[in-house]
């Protein structure tokens, strides 16, 4: 039986749906209970397909960062930033121009796959290589055939380095094929295909420099079943005699500052602002005191200064602690 509901009855209603919590807001609330799922653009790779690529390419980042810092004769670190799922088509609209895009074919997957390094990083690598001091930001811009051909070593270690960590699971086998500085000339991929962006960082100089690693996924659907976790954690690689023979060539031929430290004193601000012509600073060194030897900044020895011929000299006494160089601070 149909009942008619009164005036009070209706705005009751009215108020009851009024205080019922949005949808929207119960989203936020209970933020963990699902995530957004974009059906236009599926996530083809798995999570722990996901994981493995990072794993791989931390140890990229790794041995990287130990040769550029052997080659640049500088402190580089690198870091794994991560790992997107996009279109072809949204990965080369984000590139700036000009760019710097390695084209590397890979004949493990029978494919492409494009190594980006930003134009900044690579003009201070040509800084760096040609005796430069590397201590300015460079603007950006297009990299000339010359700067191309100076940093073509390093590119290809670069690449040894990918084969390498990427052999822990598959035989890459990647080689160089070209260089572009325009993303438009650049076509791996379809442009509704789907690609695995792996981000890296660069710090060296206090400047921070990006470059990606971009594979089609189309060439990677093959050999997913391979990026497992099992497959790419524990494997390492076996040092050869060949491999010490190296690392002690490179360890002997790098040089690093050396110098004493005659003497120190400890000043306010106000005291310095007040110096004037002869005015005497008093020292903390007593004469008869040995004297710090700094090796690349760090105090590792102690010393006795004197001379040698016509030169002055030191005489080294004493290594110094790790406890000890507290004392020195």
């Amino acid at each position: 039986m149909n009942k008619i509901l009164s005036q009070d009855e209706i705005e009751a209603l009215l108020s009851n749906v009024a205080k019922t919590p949005d949808f929207e807001e119960d989203i936020v609330e209970e933020g963990k209970r699902f995530h957004i799922y974009d059906f236009k653009h599926p996530d083809r790779i798995s999570k722990d397909q996901i994981r493995s690529l990072r794993t791989i390419h931390e140890n990229f980042s790794r041995l990287l960062a130990t040769y550029l810092s052997t080659m640049l004769r500088a402190m580089v670190d690198v870091n794994l930033l991560s790992i997107d799922q996009v279109t072809y088509s949204e990965y080369t609209m984000s590139l700036s121009t000009p760019a710097s895009i390695y084209v590397l074919y890979s004949k493990g997957l029978d494919g492409k796959i494009i190594m980006e390094l930003s134009p900044a990083l690579l003009l201070f690598l040509v800084d760096r290589l040609l005796g430069g001091s590397g201590d300015s930001m460079v603007n950006p811009r297009e990299i000339t055939l010359i700067e191309q051909n100076v940093i073509r070593n390093i590119i290809n270690n670069m690449i040894d380095l990918l084969n390498e960590v990427w052999g822990q699971a598959v035989d890459l086998n990647c080689s160089y094929q070209s260089f572009e500085t325009d993303p438009q000339f650049v076509q791996i991929a379809r442009s509704s295909d789907t690609i695995a962006v792996i981000f890296v960082e660069v710090k060296v100089k206090n400047f921070s420099y990006q470059m990606n690693i971009c594979v089609p996924y189309y060439i990677l659907e093959s050999v997913l079943h391979q990026l497992s976790s099992q497959a790419v954690i524990g494997a390492k690689k076996q040092i050869t005699d060949e491999d010490r023979i190296s690392l002690k060539n490179t360890l002997n031929a790098t040089r690093i500052p050396m110098s004493v430290q005659l003497a120190k004193a400890h000043l306010s601000i106000r005291e310095f602002l007040e110096l004037e012509k002869d005015d005497v600073v008093k020292l903390e060194t007593k004469t008869n005191q040995e004297l710090p030897v700094l090796v690349g900044g760090k105090v590792k020895f102690t010393c006795i200064p004197g001379k040698s011929g016509r030169f002055k000299a030191a005489k080294i006494m004493d290594p110094v602690t790790p406890l000890g160089e507290l004392f020195y601070e």
